[in-house]
């Protein structure tokens, strides 16, 4: 009866984080507008979306072969928490460690906390924060320290949810490093500086 408790408390946690933002974590381009046959009515507003910006030279993906190398750069994100081996994966072109309360540890919804990193292989080409804010889509956002490795950032808060925390994608030519923190009812330590700290430390590995 716990584990199933359980299990629906983190999924109320997960639907209210996805509900904070209005576009996709990790996307790093809007979706491709409906091919059209014809001429658009006279007066039309354009409903194809804007030219992102060109990707410079691709970076390899991070010499990381244990989630145990991400904890150790993350240590205050993933305190108290149990790495999710079902959830966890490495792979050529990919990698995915999630962390999550340990079993039978959630006495209160305050004991609801994730924190999940995702680093992918990705030659899709940069967007302009600038164009896609003129598109409506929200999010994206630069950063010094991205513009130098020809980058940008994309970020979700839940201010809005009972779920505290955000996630966010940082994404240079070549490779895209999503990360996630959740903690129910209070500040998380990740906000849109952190997370682009704590995806250069990553990179550098």
């Amino acid at each position: 009866m716990k584990i199933a408790r359980r299990r629906n408390l983190l999924g109320v946690l997960v639907a209210a984080t996805l509900l904070a933002g209005c576009a996709p974590v990790g996307t790093a381009a809007p979706p491709a507008a409906a091919p059209t046959d014809g001429a658009q009515d006279d007066g039309a507003a354009s409903t194809t979306p804007p030219e992102p910006a060109e990707a410079g030279a691709g970076r390899a993906l991070p010499a990381i072969t244990s989630c145990d190398q991400i904890s150790a750069v993350a240590p205050d994100y993933v305190a108290e928490l149990t790495l999710e081996q079902d959830n966890s994966y490495i792979q050529d072109d990919a990698l995915s460690c999630s962390w999550s309360p340990a079993e039978g540890s959630i006495t209160s919804l305050t004991d609801i906390k994730t924190f999940s990193v995702t680093i992918t292989a990705d030659d899709s080409e940069i967007p302009d924060p600038t164009q896609m804010e003129q598109y409506g889509i929200k999010g994206y956002f630069t950063d010094p320290r991205l513009d130098a490795l020809g980058g940008v950032g994309l970020w979700l808060d839940a201010d809005s949810a009972v779920v505290g925390g955000g996630a966010g994608t940082v994404i240079v030519p070549g490779v895209h490093v999503t990360i996630g923190s959740s903690l129910w009812g209070q500040d998380s330590e990740l906000a849109k500086d952190s997370m682009v700290t704590l995806a250069l430390q990553l990179f550098d590995m």
